[in-house]
């Protein structure tokens, strides 16, 4: 059975505007001296007292059943959060899980930590109780790597000094980071340890197929896996073993594919959710060891150590090295609501270490709001995208600019719901997303679909995958449509009457037609605006204060008082949408809300009949097949249309929806079926002579292909009356 993946989950509504949505009631930090004064700094590890600390801690208090050690990249350096809680999560702010165990209420030991902390840590130390407010650091997942080992369990002298270095490392290179220790005991000298390193300050974490892929090429800059031993690992290289890229860099499609010999399909799949720190951002925000979902992997995700083992990897504190938090923060260092100070740090000032509470730090980095535009927006700043809400928009304009999968930082943002109100602003036609995607096709810009569920992604990606709404004979396909209105060339409103048959367009050889039922009404070159055709359709226009309904000859049929008056017996006409590429596969991210996170799924597609393992050539040759039936339509011998760039656009669709290796071009040659005429040229390995694109209209302009008379039409975002 597959693990789920942890994630924050959706925030909808919070509480109150003071109450902290991820935070450590009854929290321990403990203040390094001289950071004000260095001449009252700390120059010896500590690992031994603080070890002997929550050693001893664990022995006295019976309910203590995990101590979590919190390394935190403060405004100037780091420093060290201790909190002890009854269960297995330690996370007491409202998205906390468990009914009841929010709050104070699943701290324990604190008193008795506190106390120890006091006598074993350095005079010079100060020691404060309060409450750590993590909100600010936010829910959308940062880079995060989970320390794993391959081999034998790690010896105490490999683990000496791991975090020191991994904390001392990053601040070097001014990322804020955040560190965390998870200690249950199992027995008098046996305890379990989940060791995690946020990045705070990198903008890194893949977003789906494209992200995934890039990241193969570039592997993640892991402060685990730059540091530790052989035998050792990060959570977020486990992919590595798994997934490969197989097309030249310059591609333009991602070619994620599982690595040869690869037979743990489970595996492969856990291990992207692990590329991009979903489940460990969350993991560690809730403050829990969740192991189970590496299950199908072959190395361990928890440290089961010694107490002198347990020593070796204390080494966290004190910490001098400064760094720098990025100019333009999306995320803010953690609070600390203090309670207590039981020692006050020699040569250091509580507040240089962790800043108290802050009027709007329950606010920051929780995205708030139920609608999709608030979460896209919230969830693209906390990712390190200082993205351009476009709040006045037309039809097919992007919501946001700037996302993780544009090279430019400024690609197109759609969101989308074909079952949202009109009130939310959101794409909710077939029609308006494709043109969204030929403006961002136009731009060269890769476009990122937001979606609020797995359904309402799933029709997006259909609808760019297949661009068209049906297919009403073998040669012609009916094209979606927006409400807004068609105008004449003498600019009057298309209508029919409303009792007639369903109206629908269709394109055809080269032809765009408006038919009700089976009789056409208009009919005109789709290079052509539709302006210039001729409708057999009555059409308004209006004359002083009245709408007058003409017949197709421009006589007066009557007069209507408005245009709501009109529609009780007419109908206007849709404006027909048309694609600028057979198919929508490249540069195109579709993905959906999963509690406070953005997924595109990874499909693995096979054209098999379910119940034989085909051969590969047989399964290329389906794949050939459905695309061909898909996205191209025959033409005469005597036609000189054919299908450019047919294997490229091909291997993207393929790519789209398999993680087998990509065929070659050769191999896809010999699997063509035979009722393809197909010759080789020197521009393309093959020509398919008797076939062409459904829609073959590459140079068509927008204007055009969205139905408008002209670019600069005043009425091109005039709804149509229903």
């Amino acid at each position: 059975m597959m693990q789920q993946v942890n994630r924050m989950p959706a925030i909808d509504s919070i509480p109150d505007d003071r109450t902290p949505a991820v935070a450590r009631h009854g929290a321990i930090h403990c203040c390094q001296s001289g950071l004000g004064e260095s001449s009252l700094r700390l120059s010896g590890a500590l690992a031994g007292p603080l070890c002997e600390a929550i050693t001893n801690a664990s022995t006295a208090v019976p309910e203590l059943a995990s101590v979590e050690l919190l390394v935190l990249t403060g405004e100037r350096t780091a420093t060290l959060v201790v909190h002890g809680s009854q269960t297995a999560e330690h996370n007491t702010g409202w998205l906390a899980d468990g009914a009841g165990e929010a709050g104070s209420g699943r701290t324990a030991g604190g008193d008795e930590l506190a106390a120890l902390l006091q006598r074993r840590l350095p005079d010079w130390y100060g020691i404060e109780r309060g409450t750590l407010v993590l909100d600010l650091i936010g829910i959308a997942a940062a880079p995060t790597s989970r320390l794993v080992y391959t081999d034998e369990p790690p010896s105490g002298s490999a683990l000496e000094s791991l975090f020191r270095e991994i904390v001392a490392r990053n601040h070097k290179h001014n990322i804020p980071t955040v560190g965390q220790l998870l200690v249950q005991r199992e027995s008098t000298d046996r305890f379990r340890v989940t060791a995690r390193v946020a990045d705070i300050g990198r903008a890194e974490r893949p977003l789906g197929r494209h992200g995934l892929a890039a990241s193969l090429d570039a592997s993640p800059s892991c402060p685990i896996d730059r540091t530790t031993p052989d035998g050792i690992t990060s959570s977020r290289r486990l992919a590595d073993d798994y997934w490969e890229r197989n097309v030249p860099h310059s591609s333009r499609f991602p070619g994620l594919m599982t690595s040869p010999g690869t037979t743990n399909a489970l595996a492969a799949l856990m291990s992207l959710g692990f590329r991009d720190s979903t489940h460990e951002y969350a993991a560690l925000l809730q403050g829990r060891p969740a192991a189970d979902p590496y299950e199908p992997f072959p190395v361990d995700p928890t440290l089961a150590l010694s107490t002198a083992e347990l020593e070796a990897i204390l080494d966290v504190t004190p910490h001098y090295e400064t760094c720098r938090w990025p100019a333009k923060p999306t995320r803010f260092a953690p609070r600390f609501i203090r309670e207590t100070v039981r020692t006050q740090a020699a040569g250091t000032d509580h507040e240089e270490l962790l800043r108290g509470p802050h009027p709007a730090m329950t606010e920051l980095g929780v995205q708030t709001g139920g609608s999709l535009r608030a979460f896209t927006g919230g969830w693209l700043e906390e990712t390190g995208y200082h993205a351009e809400t476009l709040d006045e928009r037309s039809r097919g304009d992007p919501h946001f600019r700037g996302h993780p999968n544009d090279d430019a930082d400024d690609g197109p943002v759609v969101l989308v719901d074909p079952n949202g109100e009109s009130s939310d602003q959101v794409v909710g036609t077939a029609g308006e997303l494709i043109m969204a995607a030929n403006r961002a096709l136009r731009e060269g810009s890769h476009l990122l679909v937001v979606t609020p569920s797995r359904e309402t992604a799933q029709w997006a990606r259909d609808v760019l995958e297949v661009p068209y709404a049906s297919r009403r004979t073998r040669d012609v396909q009916q094209v979606y449509s927006i409400p807004a209105f068609v105008y004449t060339g003498d600019g009057d409103i298309v209508v029919t009457e409303r009792e007639s048959q369903p109206l629908y367009w269709t394109v055809s050889d080269g032809q765009r037609s408006l038919y009700v039922g089976d009789r056409c009404l208009a009919s005109g070159p789709v290079t052509a605006p539709l302006s210039s055709y001729t409708f057999e359709t009555p059409r308004l226009t209006k004359r002083g204060d009245s709408m007058i309904v003409l017949n197709d000859d421009r006589s007066v049929r009557e007069r209507r008082p408005s245009l709501a008056a009109c529609a009780t017996d007419y109908r206007a006409v849709r404006r027909p949408v048309l694609p600028i590429q057979p198919l929508f596969c490249t540069d195109v991210t579709v993905a959906y809300r999963a509690g406070s996170s953005l997924v595109e799924p990874i499909r693995s597609q096979r054209w098999d009949d379910g119940r034989t393992l085909e051969s590969r050539r047989r399964h290329y040759k389906r794949a050939l097949e459905t695309f061909l039936e898909t996205y191209t339509v025959g033409v005469s011998a005597q036609s000189s249309r054919t299908a450019p760039r047919f294997f490229e656009r091909f291997l993207t669709w393929y790519d789209g929806r398999i993680t087998w290796p990509v065929p070659t071009r050769d191999r896809l040659s010999r699997a063509l079926p035979n009722w393809v005429h197909a010759r080789t040229d020197t521009r393309e390995p093959v020509v398919l002579e008797n076939r062409s694109w459904w829609l073959p209209v590459a140079d068509l302009p927008l204007a055009i292909a969205h139905g408008r008379s002209s670019d600069a039409s005043a009425h091109h975002d005039r709804s149509a009356t229903e």
